[in-house]
């Protein structure tokens, strides 16, 4: 930036009509974060002498709890983006330096691009620049009109153009640079004789003319970089791009994506080297995956950590911890607080909960861990659940090092079965087991001989 100062002030109070959503545009989810944190990242911390947030007073606390670095600033009143930027007066210093000001719905704006403009506006010697672009589309842009030398005289709002001036293919981008010192002057001369009865950034370069203020216009090729979020359309295009970016920097790192167009990845999460993902993956949170691990097809995991060499199949993960070499799946459910420990094996229609399960443990078909300390190399069998909740409270079942827990069992918390200790098929363990020692909770059979018959003449006596 050529040794300027720079403050750097983003305009998010706007309402956001045809989002046609109860959460505030700026702070819709994307990847994992808020959009507004995406162009809170854009700059270069170190250049700016201070960063603005301007916000409408509903927003206030939510955008203040992701930007902590910022001074959220609050406009009362919804009237314009000439308006929210004099909002943002107080908390700048008028005396000297440029600003940066850029539109709060613009959050796949890079750091290159408004280094870009900030070296141009300081080499022009002007008092206000803005971005501008030929563009393939023009729904929602204002226009920008120039002389037949070239400069920019005006830039016209969509709502405002007439079917000739709708015509103009040059939009604004919606990034601007003042020079510190006339913003006061320039915003209090403003109008709201529009459309809208609002006060209008855009009017900001016809006042600078009439004051004798250089206006600079830096063009730029259209890119997707530029697209805002005005409706749901727009927040989808947006997403679309994040997502591609989040793959271009995991296949850098050598993560294998099999169908990028149906894996999604947040943009905290951490993908090691050699990781692949399969068609329907979707990572969450700040997720992490070891090196070598394979994940999906058809898999979710939020906020967990997967290690080395895992397998992660047709199945949910949330909230828990899988260390190395562990298979998980095909449909298994591991939810909050559940650690696999390494080479730990669930499979079918197996959910744990609040449950570790120690090194080489097994329970590969159709059972309930909950609230269970499991040891070494356990057989889970098939049907085997821990009944950890009496209607009041949560109870814990603790099994020991090389125990086999039998097909059909429920184990009735609080319960200890001992190391290396056998459990019945289809008991109700409901006494601790100690160790190395038979467990059986069930009835004695009965057959009843010859009774089919005598059912069926009509004697079931």
């Amino acid at each position: 930036m050529n040794g300027a100062v720079w403050d750097f002030c983003i305009l998010a109070a706007g309402q956001g009509k045809r989002m046609e959503s109860s959460i505030p545009k700026g702070m819709l989810p994307a990847l994992g974060r808020p959009l507004l944190q995406y162009l809170l990242d854009a700059p270069n911390p170190n250049v700016y002498r201070h960063t603005v947030v301007v916000v409408s007073p509903d927003t206030q606390e939510a955008v203040a709890s992701v930007a902590p670095g910022a001074q959220v600033v609050v406009q009362e009143h919804r009237r314009g983006t000439a308006d929210a930027l004099k909002s943002a007066l107080p908390a700048l210093t008028l005396t000297d330096g440029n600003i940066l000001v850029i539109y709060g719905d613009m959050p796949l704006i890079t750091e290159e691009t408004l280094q870009h403009f900030t070296s141009f506006f300081t080499q022009e010697a002007a008092q206000m620049a803005l971005l501008c672009a030929h563009a393939p589309f023009l729904s929602g842009y204002g226009r920008i009109f120039r002389d037949d030398k070239g400069r920019v005289m005006r830039v016209v709002e969509e709502r405002d153009c007439s079917p000739q001036e709708l015509e103009i293919t040059e939009m604004n981008l919606g990034v601007y640079a003042f020079r510190c010192n006339i913003l006061e002057e320039i915003l209090e001369n403003l109008d709201d004789n529009n459309a809208q009865g609002e006060f209008y950034l855009t009017e900001t370069v016809d006042m600078c003319r009439k004051h004798g203020y250089t206006v600079a216009a830096l063009p730029v090729p259209w890119s997707e970089e530029f697209l805002g979020v005005n409706t749901p359309g727009d927040y989808s295009r947006v997403l679309s791009v994040l997502r591609e970016r989040k793959a271009a920097l995991l296949f850098d790192r050598g993560v294998k994506i099999i169908d990028p167009a149906s894996t999604y990845v947040d943009w905290e999460a951490t993908i090691e080297k050699d990781v692949w993902l399969y068609p329907g993956t979707i990572i969450e949170g700040k997720s992490t995956i070891g090196r070598g691990s394979h994940v999906g097809p058809y898999s979710h995991v939020y906020e967990s950590r997967v290690g080395e060499r895992c397998r992660v199949k047709f199945s949910v993960v949330e909230g828990a911890v899988v260390e190395e070499g562990v298979t998980v799946g095909p449909f298994s459910h591991l939810r909050a607080g559940s650690h696999l420990m390494q080479g730990v094996r669930v499979g079918n229609f197996v959910e744990t909960k609040e449950a570790t399960l120690d090194s080489g443990t097994k329970a590969l078909h159709l059972a309930y861990l909950g609230d269970a300390t499991i040891g070494k190399n356990v057989n889970i069998g098939a049907g085997a659940i821990t009944c950890n909740y009496d209607g009041v409270r949560k109870h814990h079942t603790i099994i020991g090092d090389g125990a086999f827990i039998g097909t059909h069992n429920a184990l009735v918390a609080p319960v200890r079965v001992g190391k290396g200790a056998y459990t019945a098929a289809g008991s109700t363990i409901t006494r601790d087991v100690p160790p190395y020692s038979l467990g059986v909770g069930r009835s004695r059979q009965a057959n009843k001989e010859g009774w089919v018959k005598k059912k069926s003449a009509g004697d079931t006596k």
